[in-house]
Formats: C-alpha cells, structure tokens, sequence
C-alpha cells in the first residue's frame, strides 16, 4: 500500500445501503488545529487546488490498506465532559513533533454511531473498523512521529465499552468540572451536544423534555448529570489503566499528571508551557477565565458531580 502512503480516511457516508470512505492527503501536514475537522477543511481546500475529484473506497479496502502500513502506537484515548481542559491538553500535545494528536475526529465518531442509520453494523464491525480506521490514523507520515494521542468527542464517555474491548492495554485519562464553571461556558459559546436537538438524546442518555426548550441551562445540566454518572460507574470499575484528573486541580499540574500516566517523561519545553497560558480553541488569544453567572441551581447534577469526585478522590 506504498500509493497510500500519506493518505489517511477520514469521513465515512452510507450512500445507497452501501458505505463508502473518504480519503485526505495529510501529506506532511503536522496537526496542530484545536479541532480536527479544521485540519479536515484546510487539507480538502488544497486537494480541491489539485483536482475536482473525490477519493473514495469501501470499507474492505479500509480494513485492507491498514494491515499493510508502518502505524505507531496510541498512547492515550482523552475522554471529557467539555470545558474542562480537554482542548488545552491536546494542543499542549501537539506542540511537539513527535506527536500525532486528533481532536474530535469526526470519523471516529461516525464509526461509533454507523449502527443508528445501518442496524447491519453490529458491535463486531464496529470494532473491526474503529481499529482499522485509528491504525490509517496513526500512519508514520515522518519519520520524527512516535505518540498518538486521541482526544475523543464528550458524548463518547457513553462508547467507554466499545472503546475498552477495542484497546484493552491504551491508558484512558478522563478529564471533568465542576457543574457552574461548564454550564457558563456553554452559556458563552453552546457546544453542539447541549443545544437540544442538534444531537440525538438518546446518545447522551438523555429523556427529552420539552422544558429543555425554554431552558438551556437545564438541558445542560441533565448532560452533564449523566456524563458524571458514567464517570462514577467507570472509576468504580478501577481498571488498572484509568486515570482521572478535574480541572479544579489546576491545568499545570493535568500536564504533569497526565504524562506521569502514560509513562513518558514530561518534555521540558517552553512551547507547551507557552500554549497552557493561551485559549485552548483561539491560540491567538490569552486565556481568561469565563465570566462567572449566577449560579445554576440543578441538584440532580451536583448530587452526580459530588458522588463521582468524593468516589475519584
């Protein structure tokens, strides 16, 4: 598979019963963009520069181009409850060469959620592609390259399983908030996940209500309350390669704890310092703590918050 060398899938479409994947020339483009689908913009534009044409495949090809390329190791899958430092940690990441870091790749998450529009794509081939698609991600385009880290999206605290059976020995750093401080980020600048309808419910575990219209606040909360409750059952389970880190404890000291997880030593290096003290989805601004709001009363959300870190600590 010398020809795909370079070229990583990265969107996946089911297009008359059958699924096709898209494919981007990464070429030598070292990932640095907070979100990876900026990554995905940039790349098409020069592609389109090059040709009108798409390049496309099945699956099959998928699961064969990646037994047949040089790929290096996942070091760690980031899980979230958004506004918690998720961001700031991956682009302190990709400040170093040798790092391959996605943030919130889209691909991973259409793999993840293929089985609610192909009931065919059972837990096996989920499995089968999420593996193949993360192993083309991870392909040694330079020879410098030697961490993969993936930031997943906030929802997939809820694909933990899957996402364990796929990769039993990876280090999974699960990063929360307390409820306020996410709830007036979100306040700011709404994420997809807690505008109601813009994301199915039923993913976030979530019984919609039609009072989640007239209250965003409130539709946020019942997320989070239920993001907090996986993370409760999840450090319960106490596998040996689960960390857990709140941004109350301070975003220099989730930098160190979180290399002393995966068992690299902390680089000394003035870049990722630098890129702590800058917003992590606006590099060009400095970082200024979100205004405070009123406090959002939700007891069920802070009961949840309360009993995963009394649980975690």
């Amino acid at each position: 598979m010398k020809a795909l060398s370079e070229w990583i899938p990265y969107k996946i479409n089911l297009l008359d019963k059958v699924w096709q994947v898209e494919w981007m020339d990464l070429g030598n483009h070292h990932i640095a963009e907070p979100f990876f689908d900026e990554t995905i913009a940039i790349r098409r534009a020069r592609m389109r520069e090059r040709s009108v044409f798409r390049s496309v495949s099945n699956l099959d090809f998928m699961l064969e181009a990646s037994g047949n390329i040089e790929t290096i190791p996942i070091k760690a899958l980031i899980f979230h409850v958004s506004r918690c430092g998720s961001t700031l940690l991956s682009q302190a990441l990709s400040t170093a060469e040798e790092n391959i870091v996605y943030a919130e790749a889209p691909l991973i998450d259409q793999i993840l959620r293929a089985h609610e529009n192909d009931l065919s794509f059972d837990t096996d081939k989920t499995k089968l592609y999420l593996k193949s698609a993360i192993k083309l991600l991870g392909q040694k385009r330079n020879a410098k390259y030697q961490n993969m880290f993936i930031k997943l999206d906030s929802w997939h605290i809820h694909h933990y399983a899957i996402l364990r059976a796929c990769f039993p020995d990876t280090p999974f750093f699960f990063i929360s908030r307390e409820p306020n401080a996410v709830i007036a980020s979100h306040q700011l600048r709404p994420g997809i996940h807690m505008v109601p309808g813009l994301i199915d419910a039923n993913l976030l575990n979530v019984e919609y209500r039609d009072e989640f219209n007239a209250h965003s606040g409130l539709y946020t909360a019942e997320v989070l309350k239920e993001f907090y409750i996986k993370l409760f059952v999840i450090c319960q389970e106490k596998h040996r390669l689960n960390y857990f880190f709140d941004y109350g404890m301070g975003v220099d000291k989730m930098v160190d704890y979180f290399f002393k997880s995966i068992s690299l030593p902390l680089p000394i290096d003035s870049l990722i310092t630098e890129r702590l003290t800058r917003h992590s989805k606006y590099p060009d601004q400095l970082f200024r703590q979100e205004t405070p709001v009123e406090k959002f009363s939700h007891l069920e959300v802070e009961k949840a918050y309360s009993a995963f870190m009394n649980h975690f600590s």
